[in-house]
């Protein structure tokens, strides 16, 4: 740490890698990049004179590390490496990298500032244009990643990790970044082909201490002990923090070590809730071990899970 400025000393840019801007395309809409015309000379005219209208597209895995804070977590995702031919342009400023959404997820969720200022400045597009602004001018800050491109046997392969991330110390609200990012994944980068997704938003298990931070309501909640493998199925109209208050014990089942929240679309009403809650009950006890029903369970012996609730 530089105590002088209160500034996280930046990552070193890795040999035979080329900084990146992270910015609005990388989210939303085209899901690109343009690979930079300099990086590209860098090949060699070995590689790039055998790209011609037989030889222009390359499906690829990205080899994929999460920033620094999020452990550098390293997963691969499919792309495509093509040259295109554009009139004006020459040919080693038109390679450009395309990939599918859950790679766009996956960075909006290691880099939510980023995502949330791309996001303003695509939703206020007609007033930032009024205004000149560029995205960079929203937000006070640019996070970038590295990319490296190889060629072996005349097939790329691509390697992509932080750069600068904004350290959470100094970006102001890094909590609201990060709560409100997975609520605006949701609606614009799964919305278009799977509807319910942007409607019903399913989140992560958390940790029972964690519990006191959800304000979210009207909700299916499931309580989960993983090490007994018992597991809860419930529905609140209130927030979930609410519905147990931190040193309150559960009226059924107070053994739980973690939870996750099942929101539903606001317009959802008391009956249609419950009914949800219902047929999931219905549905555990099918499946699983149970308090409510002698029928013998689908799953069944000493690793399976066992629904906890009282009452259908």
């Amino acid at each position: 740490m530089d105590k002088r400025s209160n500034r996280v000393q930046p990552i070193r840019l890795s040999p035979e890698f080329f900084p990146l801007d992270i910015h609005k395309s990388m989210f939303i809409n085209d899901l690109a990049i343009t690979i930079p015309s300099y990086y590209v000379k860098s090949w060699g005219e070995d590689i790039i004179d055998k790209h011609d209208k037989n030889n222009f597209k390359w499906v690829v895995e990205i080899d994929y590390e999460s920033p620094k804070d999020l452990n550098r977590t390293k997963n691969t995702f499919k792309a495509t490496l093509w040259l295109s031919f554009i009139k004006k342009r020459n040919k080693e400023s038109s390679y450009r990298i395309k990939w599918d959404k859950d790679f766009a997820v996956q960075l909006a969720k290691d880099y939510p500032k980023s995502f949330v200022r791309s996001l303003e400045f695509h939703i206020g597009d007609d007033y930032y244009k009024e205004q000149k602004f560029t995205e960079y001018d929203i937000g006070g800050f640019k996070e970038q990643l590295q990319v490296k491109i190889d060629w072996k046997d005349g097939k790329p392969q691509v390697r992509i990790k932080e750069y600068f991330k904004v350290r959470e110390e100094s970006q102001g609200f890094p909590n609201i970044f990060r709560e409100l990012s997975s609520y605006l994944i949701a609606d614009y980068l799964l919305s278009d082909e799977k509807e319910i997704l942007r409607r019903i938003q399913v989140g992560d298990w958390k940790l029972r201490s964690e519990l006191k931070k959800e304000m979210n309501e009207n909700n299916i909640y499931l309580l989960l002990n993983r090490e007994r493998r018992e597991l809860y199925i419930g529905e609140t109209k209130k927030s979930l923090s609410q519905r147990y208050p931190e040193g309150q014990e559960h009226h059924s089942f107070d053994e739980w070590t973690e939870y996750s929240i099942i929101q539903l679309p606001p317009e959802t009403s008391d009956n249609t809730r419950l009914l949800v809650e219902r047929i999931l009950i219905a549905t555990g006890t099918k499946l699983f071990q149970n308090n409510l029903n002698s029928e013998t369970p689908v799953m069944q012996g000493e690793n399976c899970l066992r629904l906890m609730n009282k009452k259908k």
